[in-house]
This record gives structure tokens, C-alpha cells and sequence, in this order.
């Protein structure tokens, strides 16, 4: 986002947090190895800022969804080790290879595509499935002709349930990758998220591929949250008014006042990933002081309740996401998860260390 000094939305970002949330996650994962994984434009927050803080940090290896991202970030950090985790197809192969990109190879097709352009030199990571049923080789039908010819630097899984320590499908899929390691010996191994990273040694392989919890998300279902919030979004007081006795407010007429009541509208709305479940259900922050969203959220405008004693004013700045609204908190209020929360957010970026 371009303009930031002249916008009513703004999305502030806590590199330090960022920083110290990957330095937490590295130092637990030793010996084994911590990659950042910034798809999704780095979670909502900006790839190419995000990634440039974490490598100043120590992280040189990161995890993208496509080759777009990775042609991005190549651009940003020219010695980084960038995997593309959606692998590669005949159209984007040349694409892979001109900006030194690392494929995640998960079908015979994909296999077939990278030897046919790339050859045996260049290298390249296999996905195998051993639960999550999306993407990869069958962990019970791969053999070592299927990947024959290919320069394999990582034998990569992923954990459907790391969020639950106790579910047994962990120890399942642990023990299929096992099977696979015993028919495709002496690769590096990728196994761990945050949460896997978190859970133990078993579930993080040789690198552990890092995201929601660099970014200030619970990576656990009833766990405590040990990482810093970066995200705050916030919205600007663009006026405040006195709504009378039984009048209402926004669309739908969803909320009128039981007496007068000071009402400060701001200017953010739905359009930049505020959940618009929130309305007449979540609260804004200023200081210490604690305002209720009153009306529905819309496009561009939300309205809170300002108490009486409140010195609210225009030009104020109050928070709706951060440390004050947790994001899982948000998160749970709208029946969704933090991922799409953050994935979901449009202001105004401001960066801050």
C-alpha cells in the first residue's frame, strides 16, 4: 500500500515482534533448521518487507505457494533458498529456473515437467502425502525410480493435525514419513510447522517451515499463545456525534440507542478485512479505554460507542486488531481462524522497528 500517510485504515506491522517471534521459533527448532513460510503476500503483512526483516534476522530459506511469489522475492533477496509449494508445471518451469527457484515436486507429472527443462543438475524438494490427502506422492506407493534424475535437496510432509499435540493422526503420519525415510535414505527432511516445531523433535524433520507463529498467531487449538503480536490494524476517528434516544445506526437499523449516546465513526470497514461479524459484537481499543462497535460494519465506516467521560475526538486512532483485540480472539468471535483474519487484511501498511 503505497499511500500511507493519507488513509483512515492503517495496518501497523512490529518488525522487532516478527524478529523475536522467529528468533523464539529458531532457537526451538535447533539443531534442526527454521525456514520462514511467507506465501499469501507474507500472510497478509507483505512479503517482501516481512521477508527482508526475517533474513536481517538470520532466515535463509523461504517457503512461497507459487512462482510469482517467487520471482517477487528473488528480486528482494538474491541469496535466499526459495521453495515454490504448489511445484511447477511445463508453463512455469522456464520461469522456476531464470530466477533460481526450488520446485516441491508432488506428482510423477510435476517430476516429469522439472527433469524435461531443468535436467538432473538443477534441484528440487518432493512432497509426500503420509495423511493430509492434498498435495504429494502417496507415502505407501513412492519408490526411488519416481524420482529418478532429479537433484533432491528435501523430502518434505505436512502434519493435518500439529494444532492438537494429542491427535493420533500425528504419530500416524510420523511414522508413514518414517517409511518413507527407510526407502529414500540420506535426504533432509521437512516435517514441522509452528505448531510441529513446537510439539517436540519427532515432528520437525531437518527443517521446519515456519508461519503463523512469526506472524503472532496461536499455532495451538487450547494452548497459550507464546508469540508477540505484530499485526495491529486501526481506524481513524472521522467524526463523532450524539445519537439521540432511540435513534439508530447504519444499515439495517441494527442498533438504536436505549438513551443518548456519543457515537464515533471510523473510517475502516470491511474492505479492509475488518470482519464484518463483528459488527454489534466486537470492541475498539484507545488506550485503556474500551469502545463497543455499534451498527453493522460497512465498506468503509465503522461505529463505536464513546462513553460520556471519553475524550475521543477526531483524528484519534483506535485499534480493532492487536494487542489489545487479539487476533485469535477476533478470530474466534467470527467463527474463523487467524490465518484468514490476517490473509484478509487491505490497509495502509506502516512498518515499525
Amino acid at each position: 500500500m503505497p499511500d500511507t500517510a493519507h488513509s483512515y485504515a492503517r495496518l501497523r506491522i512490529d518488525l522487532d515482534a516478527l524478529q523475536d517471534n522467529y528468533a523464539l521459533l529458531a532457537s526451538t527448532a535447533s539443531p534442526s533448521g527454521c525456514a520462514a513460510v511467507v506465501k499469501a503476500d507474507g500472510y497478509g503483512l507483505g512479503m517482501v518487507p516481512v521477508s527482508i526483516a526475517l533474513w536481517r534476522a538470520g532466515c535463509t530459506q523461504f517457503f512461497v505457494s507459487e512462482v510469482c511469489e517467487g520471482i517477487a522475492l528473488r528480486n528482494a533477496l538474491e541469496d535466499a533458498e526459495i521453495f515454490i509449494l504448489s511445484g511447477v508445471t511445463g508453463e512455469n518451469a522456464h520461469a522456476c529456473l531464470a530466477s533460481r527457484l526450488m520446485p516441491v515436486l508432488s506428482s510423477h507429472v510435476q517430476v516429469a515437467a522439472w527433469k524435461r527443462f531443468a535436467g538432473a543438475d538443477m534441484p528440487a524438494a518432493i512432497k509426500v502425502d503420509t495423511g493430509m490427502t492434498r498435495l504429494g506422492f502417496r507415502w505407501n506407493a513412492i519408490a526411488p525410480e519416481d524420482i529418478s534424475g532429479i537433484d533432491v535437496r528435501l523430502l518434505m510432509t505436512h502434519l493435518a493435525c500439529a494444532d492438537t499435540p494429542t491427535h493420533p493422526l500425528n504419530e500416524i503420519q510420523i511414522e508413514r514419513f518414517q517409511a518413507v525415510r527407510n526407502i529414500l535414505p540420506n535426504i533432509p527432511t521437512s516435517i514441522g510447522n509452528t505448531a510441529g516445531t513446537l510439539n517436540g523433535e519427532a515432528s520437525r524433520g531437518d527443517l521446519c517451515r515456519c508461519g503463523i507463529g512469526l506472524y503472532g498467531g496461536n499455532p495451538f487449538v487450547d494452548k497459550d499463545n507464546p508469540f508477540r503480536t505484530v499485526a495491529h490494524l486501526e481506524g481513524q476517528v472521522l467524526q463523532v456525534s450524539t445519537l439521540a434516544s432511540n435513534e439508530s445506526i447504519g444499515y439495517g437499523a441494527s442498533f438504536s440507542a436505549s438513551r443518548n449516546a456519543r457515537i464515533a465513526t471510523l473510517g475502516i470497514g470491511y474492505a479492509n478485512g475488518l470482519p464484518r461479524a463483528l459488527s454489534n459484537l466486537g470492541e475498539a481499543s484507545r488506550g485503556d479505554e474500551s469502545h463497543p462497535i455499534v451498527g453493522r460494519i460497512s465498506m468503509n465506516f465503522t461505529t463505536i460507542s464513546a462513553a460520556a467521560h471519553s475524550d475521543i475526538a477526531i483524528g484519534d486512532w483506535v485499534e480493532l486488531i492487536g494487542a489489545t483485540r487479539p487476533l485469535d480472539d477476533i478470530a474466534a468471535l467470527t467463527g474463523t481462524i487467524s490465518y484468514e483474519i490476517l490473509t484478509g487484511l487491505r490497509a495502509a501498511r506502516q512498518y515499525h522497528s
